[in-house]
């Protein structure tokens, strides 16, 4: 509901904006504006009051929040978005419910084409991991980290390489809520706990 408020609203931003309008027109897209508003205000309100009046929401709200790049709305987005617990058992099937897993671009001679995203999936996971992956290019040290090799290795478009890197932040808040951890940086050379 948030996603189709937000929707509505940059398009009746957009149509205010597009040119000269009759004043009472201008007025009427105002009033619609100026209502989309208030009502996207009252649902971001009742889902930052859900999550806080739920302790297991609360907790796994405050996990993905960990995760640099993961705001607050995007964390609700991926809350409500992915399935119930147990589900998805692995980071791959939880980028493939999103339609971030990679699929080979091969038709006729077209042998060598670079590997897509499959899109086969939950398109409102993927917009919301846009923007916090390109965030998460910058500030998160395991998806920069990403985000170096591939641009060293040379053969990769740069929005593939976002899209490498929306798989990487699911892949890392699908680690923080399966092991019910905070995210850590050194994860990858932290010793296991005998």
């Amino acid at each position: 509901m948030r996603q189709a408020l937000q929707a509505a609203l940059t398009e009746w931003r957009n149509r205010r904006g597009s040119g000269a309008l009759v004043e009472a027109a201008d007025q009427a897209i105002a009033g619609v504006i100026e209502h989309l508003e208030q009502k996207l205000d009252a649902l971001n309100l009742t889902i930052e009051q859900t999550i806080a009046g739920d302790p297991e929401l609360r907790a796994q709200h405050r996990l993905l929040m960990s995760v640099p790049g993961i705001a607050t709305r995007t964390a609700a987005t991926l809350l409500v978005e992915l399935p119930a617990p147990g589900v998805l058992n692995s980071a791959r099937e939880t980028a493939a419910y999103a339609g971030l897993n990679p699929c080979q671009n091969q038709s006729g001679s077209s042998l060598h084409r670079p590997a897509r995203i499959s899109r086969i999936g939950n398109a409102a996971m993927r917009t919301a991991l846009y923007l916090p992956a390109i965030t998460a290019m910058r500030h998160n040290p395991l998806v920069r980290a990403l985000r170096e090799r591939l641009e060293a290795k040379g053969e990769l478009q740069p929005m593939q390489i976002v899209a490498a890197a929306m798989r990487k932040l699911l892949h890392l808040c699908f680690g923080v809520l399966k092991t019910r951890q905070p995210f850590d940086p050194a994860w990858p050379t932290t010793p296991t706990a005998a």
